[in-house]
């Protein structure tokens, strides 16, 4: 092995033999030398270096020049540098640390496998200080331009930021800023240079040039690849805009997971319940969260009592004084085990959950038993507390316990046995209150000096109310607007007393306690309780409860305030309230003894009207070119919400979607079925975009079952039309096939031609997926056809598509290209984003697969422009997927790897199994990774 040669490729090509420099012809030769240095050690095949060196024009005897060229090496740099291998081929003879490229590669080992900072620190500025430029300057090679100099540019990219990294962490300079300043400008599609830029403005209080930084490469991107910044860039603008501190708890670059705080707020007069409190914090007191103890078990405590005895109150008081010891998550759902409606399901409940933990529908499983597991591993590792209010039994809440490391509360007033027997919950039966805490409640409400004023009263009222804590809240409230307790005793004494009470199985004191503070109300207030009796939901909107109740918004919030202070509605988040299901049940039970029945049916069609309207109106702004026919005769009673862009429609359809879920229920199964299957139709690009397809089929069976019930057979087309198209998703095509046939059936029955376009375009889509496309390019013909009729512009477009999809199940992929380009030209017209981003994608793929690839690249560019402007980062990746290969195909390896970079964090987010090979794509994915191990 010779010691005496040293060649650097890290920057401009250089050779030297002891002291004196060599000079390497560039050219053919130039290219050998550099083969033979990145496998320096190693024998390398003479068919491997010919197609290093030349590519495909390698020359008729390629072995030969290989030998000529090796000759004049050896001249250059002696004859033991270069050794003949017997099988063919070649080795490069020097000691590896002559190379500043494995000197480079053997530090950055070193630095990752280092003890401490740090050592790391000193070990990466030594390999960065032998990187000098561009690798190989002054090399004539494509295979070194396709398949080294990216990965090697990457392995110091990875190594320039983490040890960028690690002097952040040392405290944020100016000349950090200078050199992070320096190297956006030079690779402006960077963006993890970007977010430390950014992060260390912030850092050094620079928030205005932290924002500006922020503008600067979203314009960038936006302009180069039509995206916007990732995930992480845009969690930190947000933090930028509300400026507060950024405080890292991942490495740089490493998604972090939402770490949600749900608690509703505590009630800051709790008392009482001493005992109860000192049991709850025993069964957690010998918990040990030390890094050294291990995971801890997860710790279930259920509390059972009978309604009105104050079970959520207890819980939330002693889940806020645990939430310190379990920061990383706290979580809260209402199962609705008792209400009126249906109780929340297993599997709809961990969808909440996942949700809330920030997992993407598309990686929600369909089976509960899956979906469980996807919780459990998404909270691994994660200290959580869980709080499941009104639970109706053991099975409800199975499915949402966390494996380890977690405390979750449940409340019910059953007693929940098989949950202590199966699953180790520690139970709680919750009592009615003391005499003494009784009384002490009734002080804190109504004022020491009152109750001081008048114990006997005070006793009585207590008495009176048999320690139910919701009864107390109620008479405690009243208590405020009577001049002594002695009058607050006698009326409800007389209330009690009152025969033929109907009670709806709450007991005396509740109901007493309510009738009397009901009839107190002033008629506004009275009539709003009575319509929220009658809402569908145990939940409900300012703005619905302003419509059921037919009073302007400001107004209706006053009302409701005002019931919110009598504690006959409670408010656990902002501008929604819920009604305790035993107050619900007295509330509907005034309303119909008060109300005519066409005043309360009034009232369900407004706010039934309300949901549709404003259904509509969302989706209006998430396809703003579709037709909402299937809405008539239904028109509009009350004005709906109108939305200013996609982001506030999707909010609502976010907010409202589980009470949107309980009217359609509720409606489809007390006569109003129009609203029902409407409804859910209106909401089907919601569903499609966010709600995992198992939960949406269910209410599309709940809406082809409400249209059947009504008689309406063109809502049942629109039911297996939306069926079908979730089918189709799920590659189950003979299901498809036969709804699409029967949807078919209803929209002919009634004449509804824009219906009958739709479905012959999906039902030629299934025939060309399941191998039969010339009958699927008959159905599409048809289905043009009919839309050119109707002058259906979005119509003719999508036939269009899904006829090209046909052509290509017929091997023409010209007549394919053809179609799409109608197609894009006439989404293009109307400005229907979202379909016209979906057919350029279909015509990009076509394009590639005839060699187009300056083609491929315009349309795929279009079409990633598309799904960002929409939002729709999981379409957005598949297409920056497409245009990375559509690019690399032109010979440009570097901007197709920005592309599958973007599309990469995407997808590892939604667990796309095109990850695996996207990592393999960008070529440095088991260097990063390595890096944030440390």
């Amino acid at each position: 092995m010779s010691h005496s040669v040293e060649i650097n490729v890290l920057g401009s090509w250089q050779a030297s033999v002891g002291e004196r420099p060599v000079v390497v012809p560039p050219g053919h030769q130039r290219a050998l030398l550099s083969s033979l240095v990145v496998s320096a050690g190693q024998p390398v095949a003479a068919d491997t270096l010919a197609g290093q060196v030349w590519g495909d024009q390698q020359p008729v005897n390629a072995r030969g020049a290989l030998s000529t060229y090796v000759t004049r090496l050896r001249g250059l740099l002696g004859k033991q540098v270069i050794v003949a291998n017997p099988g063919g081929g070649y080795c490069l003879s020097v000691d590896e640390d002559k190379v500043d490229l494995h000197r480079f590669r053997r530090l950055l080992r070193q630095a990752r496998g280092a003890g401490s900072a740090q050592a790391e620190l000193a070990l990466l500025r030594e390999a960065l200080d032998l990187w000098r430029g561009r690798p190989f300057t002054g090399v004539e090679s494509d295979w070194l331009d396709m398949d080294v100099v990216p990965s090697l540019t990457e392995e110091w990219f990875t190594a320039t930021e983490r040890r960028i990294d690690l002097d952040l962490a040392r405290g944020a300079s100016q000349s950090s800023i200078a050199e992070l300043s320096a190297l956006t400008t030079q690779y402006p599609l960077r963006e993890s240079l970007w977010l430390r830029l950014i992060d260390a403005l912030q850092r050094t209080g620079r928030r205005a040039d932290a924002l500006g930084a922020y503008r600067q490469i979203r314009s960038v991107l936006r302009d180069e690849l039509g995206v916007e910044p990732n995930a992480e860039l845009q969690r930190l603008h947000q933090d930028l805009l509300r400026d507060t501190t950024v405080k890292r708890v991942t490495p740089l670059g490493a998604s972090a997971a939402p770490s949600p705080h749900q608690l509703p707020h505590a009630n800051m007069k709790f008392v009482g319940r001493r005992d109860d409190l000192a049991a709850l914090d025993d069964l957690v007191a010998t918990i040990n969260f030390s890094a050294t103890a291990g995971e801890p078990p997860t710790i279930v405590v259920a509390i059972d009592g009978a309604p009105g005895t104050g079970k959520t109150t207890l819980a939330l008081h002693w889940a806020h004084r645990m939430a310190h010891r379990y920061p990383d998550a706290q979580l809260y759902l209402n199962l609705r085990g008792y209400s009126a409606e249906d109780p929340v399901r297993p599997a709809a409940a961990v969808q909440t959950m996942l949700r809330s933990l920030g997992v993407p529908v598309e990686r929600v499983p369909a089976e509960l038993d899956e979906r469980s597991a996807l919780l459990r591993s998404t909270l691994a590792g994660r200290r959580t507390l869980m709080l499941l209010d009104n639970v109706r039994d053991a099975a409800q809440v199975r499915a949402l316990l966390p494996g380890t490391g977690a405390l979750v509360i449940v409340t019910s007033r059953n007693q929940l046995r098989s949950l202590s027997i199966r699953d180790g919950a520690q139970r709680l039966s919750l009592q009615r209150l003391s005499h003494d805490d009784a009384v002490e409640l009734l002080e804190t409400a109504a004022g020491q000096e009152r109750v001081a004023a008048e114990p006997q009263a005070a006793a009585q009222l207590a008495e009176l109310c048999e320690g139910l804590p919701l009864a107390l809240a109620i008479v405690a409230e009243r208590t405020q607007r009577t001049e002594t307790l002695s009058q607050v005793v006698q009326a409800l004494t007389d209330e009690m007393s009152e025969p033929g009470s109907f009670r709806s199985g709450m007991g005396s004191e509740l109901y007493a306690a309510l009738s009397w503070s009901y009839r107190a109300l002033d008629p506004p207030a009275a009539a709003m309780f009575r319509k929220l009796g009658l809402h569908p939901a145990s939940d409900i909107s300012t703005d619905a409860a302003a419509v059921i109740v037919d009073l302007p918004l400001t107004r209706a919030k006053q009302v409701l305030d005002q019931l919110h202070d009598a504690h006959m509605v409670e408010q656990l988040r902002p501008r929604r309230y819920e009604l305790h299901d035993l107050i619900r049940l007295y509330a509907a039970e005034e309303a119909s003894r008060t109300d005519s029945t066409d005043a309360s049916l009034a009232a369900i069609r407004r706010v039934l009207d309300w949901y549709l309207h404003t259904a509509v109106s969302a989706e209006s702004i998430l396809q703003p070119r579709r037709r909402f026919d299937f809405v008539a005769p239904l028109t509009s009673t009350v004005p709906p919400i109108e939305f200013a862009d996609q982001a506030g429609a999707t909010a609502w359809f976010e907010q409202e979607f589980d009470c949107l879920r309980s009217v359609v229920i509720w409606a489809a199964a007390h006569g109003w079925g129009g609203h029902a299957w409407r409804i859910v139709i209106a909401m089907t690009t919601f569903m499609d975009r966010r709600i995992a397809w198992q939960e949406g089929a269910e209410l599309l069976e709940t809406a082809l079952a409400a249209a059947r019930a009504a008689e309406d057979r063109t809502g049942e087309g629109y039911a297996f039309n939306s069926l079908a198209c979730q089918q189709i998703d799920q590659n189950e095509l003979a299901r498809a096939m036969s709804n699409l046939e029967q949807a078919i059936d209803c929209f002919i029955d009634t004449g509804h031609q824009a219906g009958e376009t739709m479905a012959l375009s999906n039902l030629g889509l299934v025939h060309a997926q399941a191998g039969e496309p010339e009958r699927g390019l008959q159905f599409c013909t048809d289905g043009l056809a009919l839309a050119e009729e109707l002058g259906y512009q979005r119509g003719v477009a999508n036939n269009l598509n899904n006829m090209a999809k046909a052509h290509i199940a017929m091997g023409n992929q010209e007549k394919a290209i053809d179609c799409y380009l109608r197609a894009d030209r006439l989404f293009a017209e109307i400005g229907d984003i979202e379909p016209g981003s979906l057919n350029l994608l279909d015509l990009g793929r076509s394009y590639i697969a005839t060699g187009q690839h300056t083609n491929a690249i315009s349309a795929l560019h279009r079409a990633a422009a598309g799904y960002s402007q929409l939002d729709n980062r999981r379409w957005q990746a598949i297409a920056l997927y497409d245009l990375g290969h559509a690019i690399a195909r032109t010979g440009h390896p570097g901007w197709a790897r920005h592309c599958w970079r973007a599309a990469l964090v995407v997808m590892r987010e939604l667990a796309d199994p095109r990850a695996a090979e996207l990592e393999k794509l960008v070529g440095s994915h088991n260097s990063a990774a390595s890096w944030v191990q440390n």
